[in-house]
């Protein structure tokens, strides 16, 4: 499924969506913002079947994904790379079905950087169904600065295009 896809997918009635302002919507909201804030390789396959809809829709920029299993297998294998993520949610907005969460992302990677941490902005586009679960998940962010400039080839490639722009 495509990013347009699953926007026209998750629209459609029959998924329910919440209702503004609702005691349901800002459970939802704190759910998902406690599960991006709270992200441990441990745990995250387990919460990925609580905070995602069987269906749901995945992009993160590096990897397209459809279900909650797949998403959790994804999230715990990525956050194995990491001795910690730290993800604060800056600010959390709604125009109609849609919710979109600013954060900032810090990592420490096992294998890059040198131990250092690394730090990316970025923002999630969310859709919850009636139930609250997650539904749609697309991230946007600097996937260049975030993660690829710290890689032994790809850093040093990136680093001499943007001294020659």
């Amino acid at each position: 499924m495509s990013y347009e896809e699953a926007l026209v997918y998750t629209a459609a009635p029959e998924i329910g969506h919440l209702t503004p302002d609702s005691a349901a919507e800002k459970e939802a909201i704190a759910r998902f913002s406690q599960f991006i804030a709270h992200m441990q390789a441990e745990s995250i396959a387990e919460n990925a079947r609580d905070v995602y809809a069987e269906n749901a829709y995945f992009n993160d920029t590096i990897k397209e994904l459809v279900g909650n299993e797949a998403i959790g297998a994804y999230l715990a294998e990525s956050l194995g790379a990491t001795e910690k993520v730290e993800v604060e949610v800056v600010d959390v907005a709604r125009s109609g079905i849609d919710y979109y969460y600013r954060w900032v992302m810090d990592i420490k990677f096992r294998n890059l950087n040198d131990g250092n941490w690394a730090r990316s902005e970025g923002m999630s586009h969310i859709r919850f169904d009636a139930a609250g679960r997650v539904v749609l998940h697309r991230d946007y962010w600097d996937a260049a600065g975030g993660l690829f400039a710290y890689m032994p080839v790809i850093g040093s490639v990136l680093r001499w295009i943007k001294g020659r722009i």
